[in-house]
């Protein structure tokens, strides 16, 4: 192996490197900077110098969100546990269903959760298995449901105290 100085880029600091037959000691590895996709022209405006001058300036702070939000959160915690729990339940319980249903509704959840919860769906729940289609023995039962009967004095058991009626 055959040592080497070269100087550091960022320091003007020499530096050892070493040359092997993997590494010859010529390559650049530093990387380019680009544009990049970041909105350059925003910069100004969110410059905290920039920002702190005006104030000094004029007196008057930049715009913020003219409706700020204020409420009692102690509890949210818990709630935001409990929901992202369902969330998680819901996702597993799609999974599980059959992969052409799931095509169907583009393997959103929440997209087959809206249709299940039309009633105007539940042939269609039917058709896919997801649902049991009603027995024509609970139909019956169903329609012929016989009305509650008023409870009549006859019909009240008798609780051995009688009643005297003055005349």
């Amino acid at each position: 192996m055959d040592e080497t100085m070269t100087t550091r880029k960022s320091t003007g600091i020499r530096k050892h490197t070493f040359r092997s037959a993997y590494n010859l000691g010529n390559e650049n590895y530093s990387i380019a900077a680009t544009d990049g996709i970041t909105e350059q022209h925003h910069s100004e405006s969110c410059d905290i110098n920039k920002i702190l001058a005006q104030f000094m300036q004029t007196g008057i702070m930049p715009p913020t969100n003219p409706d700020p939000q204020y409420g009692d959160l102690t509890d949210s915690s818990l709630q935001f546990n409990e929901a992202m729990n369902q969330i998680a339940q819901a996702k597993s319980l799609f999974e599980e269903l059959p992969d052409n249903v799931r095509e169907r509704f583009d393997n959103e959840p929440y997209k087959f959760l809206q249709f299940a919860q039309d009633e105007n769906n539940h042939d269609a729940m039917i058709e896919m298995g997801l649902i049991n289609a009603p027995t024509p023995e609970d139909n019956a039962l169903q329609n012929d449901a016989v009305p509650l009967k008023e409870e009549t004095a006859s019909d009240k058991p008798d609780t051995g105290a009688s009643e005297t009626v003055a005349t």
